[in-house]
């Protein structure tokens, strides 16, 4: 199995987006963004596991899902992406990397490859290989360039 380890603020947004974007409406995601994580996944067979702050509102069952986890699903869905899993919630001495391997190491299924999708560093170390950082303060968050290099490090290992 291939896994997109996919932040969503930053990512699937950006400063450029919040400058326009209509603030009376739900309107977190830039759906702009979203055909591009569609790319990554129709080249790939990757499936998306939510590694976002946001997976707090998002669960497999949808009706376990508050208004911000039906949001994110349904504008996946109007590109026809779906949330596979998320990583784990593991408190406030972990960071996102801790988040990562722990869903890595709990998987029940052979990974075959991964790519982490974020616009913050953290401290990725031996997953370095697999990041991809985003810009959303002088770019869009996912773009062009970041989707080839995620297929890249999808497709060759």
């Amino acid at each position: 199995m291939k896994i997109i380890f996919l932040d969503i603020d930053g990512v699937l947004n950006s400063r450029a987006y919040d400058r326009k974007r209509n603030w009376n409406e739900q309107t977190d995601i830039d759906e702009t963004r979203l055909p591009l994580v569609k790319k990554i996944v129709d080249e790939t067979g990757a499936k998306i596991i939510l590694s976002s702050t946001w997976r707090i509102h998002w669960d497999k069952a949808d009706e376990e899902c508050d208004e911000d986890g039906i949001y994110i699903n349904k504008t996946f869905a109007k590109f026809g992406l779906g949330i596979y899993d998320k990583t784990p919630d593991l408190g406030i001495d972990f960071d996102r990397p801790d988040e990562v391997k722990a869903w890595l190491e709990s998987a029940q299924e052979t990974i075959e490859s991964f790519v982490i999708i974020d616009d913050y560093r953290y401290g990725w170390g031996k997953l370095s290989g697999n990041f991809v950082k985003t810009n959303p303060h002088l770019g869009l968050g996912l773009e062009e360039e970041h989707v080839e290099k995620a297929i890249e490090i999808l497709n060759l290992r």
